[in-house]
């Protein structure tokens, strides 16, 4: 028996003091009525008991203020959360969190108040992607106190953030412009959007960056058969050639020690094209790639890759880490979380239909969501619209520059 009320009170102790103010106030209220009941010497008698008990209630308002300011709940969470992340002073100490209060400056937003017992905001952000998966939310912004004693954190809740949404009429690929994408890779199974996330990347950059030229490996020869007559297109058993000839433009430019202009070298199903090969020819195109990832920026040669799955296998060298630009569409596997957000895994969601997750070195992971694109062969139009006048000013064949088509009306914006 004694073992079982132990067990209790292990249980409720965090949550005792909260119990003990319902029964302090529910007491308070019973016998304020019946004060007269009690009596006191002279000269004490009276006011001072009427003292005595407003005092008594008093504190237990304070309490009751600070329960209400602190709620239990979140309280408790944060500090496990806190715990967890290893946010701990030199003394081992625990940030305490103090207040939560809503923020009037963002709809829904919430402002932690919290203790920090000394450990800096720099600790705190460089924890940021733990304490947002404890907490259940976004943290926006982060700013000491009116003293370095407490820490700001500007939550958003999970429930009221919504994707980024990614379409084809501007130049934004999440945080970043597509003119600063470097090594892109693209995840996803059968049907959560992966091929269109591809085509959506190579609208944004056929419209907004300059003189781009396209190297297109298309070894499915279904989803890109639409762009056959372009200079640098490579069907199935081709695409070994193709990448061999990228890469060899690549020497070239290395060789001059001069930058050019930029060369996108777009291919999906990188996966099942290494599959198909044979072990030598296999790893000669994984080392190719992984040359091009690890040196292809300087000079711009930038790889944009699809796959179902991206295993280790599929690469060499550590390659898969040199993708500073990751998108992950419906909901992989743990397994598969980890290989494309290995320092990110508690940051990614459950997904809706065309969800996914953004990666981007050195912002973090996003949830977006691809547009609904209404008609595919309308994309493809104005993509191909934009393209004559890059390969001709790129410097490959083409007709005479003109203006590219206006691009399919999508759901949303950003």
């Amino acid at each position: 028996m004694k073992r079982k009320i132990k067990r209790v009170l292990y249980l409720c102790g965090p949550y005792l003091k909260y119990l003990w103010l319902v029964v302090y106030l529910a007491a308070a209220a019973a016998l304020w009525p019946r004060r007269d009941l009690f009596s006191l010497p002279a000269p004490l008698g009276g006011f001072v008991l009427d003292a005595i008990l407003a005092s008594l209630l008093f504190l237990g308002a304070v309490f009751l203020y600070d329960v209400l300011r602190r709620p239990f709940g979140i309280a408790r969470r944060a500090e496990i959360t806190f715990a967890t992340a290893g946010l701990t002073n030199a003394r081992g100490e625990i940030p305490r969190l103090r207040s939560v209060r809503a923020d009037r400056d963002k709809p829904h937003g919430k402002i932690l108040e919290v203790w920090n017992k000394g450990v800096s905001i720099d600790d705190f952000d460089e924890k940021a992607h733990r304490l947002e998966a404890g907490l259940g939310g976004r943290i926006y912004q982060m700013e000491y106190g009116r003293n370095c004693q407490t820490t700001r954190l500007s939550l958003l809740p999970m429930k009221y953030i919504h994707p980024t949404i990614i379409n084809p009429t501007d130049e934004a690929l999440g945080s970043i412009s597509v003119q600063h994408i470097i090594n892109l890779l693209v995840v996803g199974g059968t049907g959560t959007g992966k091929t269109v996330a591809i085509k959506t990347t190579l609208s944004k950059i056929a419209q907004h960056q300059t003189n781009p030229t396209f190297w297109l490996l298309d070894f499915k020869c279904l989803d890109f058969k639409a762009y056959t007559d372009l200079p640098h297109y490579y069907a199935y058993t081709d695409c070994a050639q193709g990448l061999e000839d990228y890469y060899a433009a690549f020497k070239e430019a290395q060789a001059s020690g001069i930058a050019g202009e930029p060369q996108y070298l777009i291919m999906d199903e990188w996966g099942s094209f290494i599959t198909s090969l044979g072990k030598k020819e296999a790893e000669r195109c994984k080392a190719l790639m992984a040359e091009l990832l690890a040196l292809g920026r300087a000079y711009k040669f930038i790889p944009i890759i699809g796959m179902q799955r991206c295993d280790a296998s599929y690469f060499t060298d550590g390659a898969r880490d040199n993708f500073q630009v990751r998108l992950a569409l419906g909901n992989p596997s743990p397994e598969g979380r980890r290989m494309v957000f290995p320092d990110n895994v508690e940051q990614i969601t459950n997904c809706r239909k065309r969800e996914g997750h953004l990666y981007i070195d050195g912002i973090g992971v996003e949830k977006v969501k691809m547009a609904d694109i209404a008609d595919l062969d309308a994309l493809d139009a104005s993509i191909l619209a934009a393209m004559p006048k890059i390969t001709a000013t790129g410097g490959a064949d083409g007709e005479a520059e003109r203006e590219p088509a206006d691009p399919p009306a999508a759901e949303g914006g950003t």
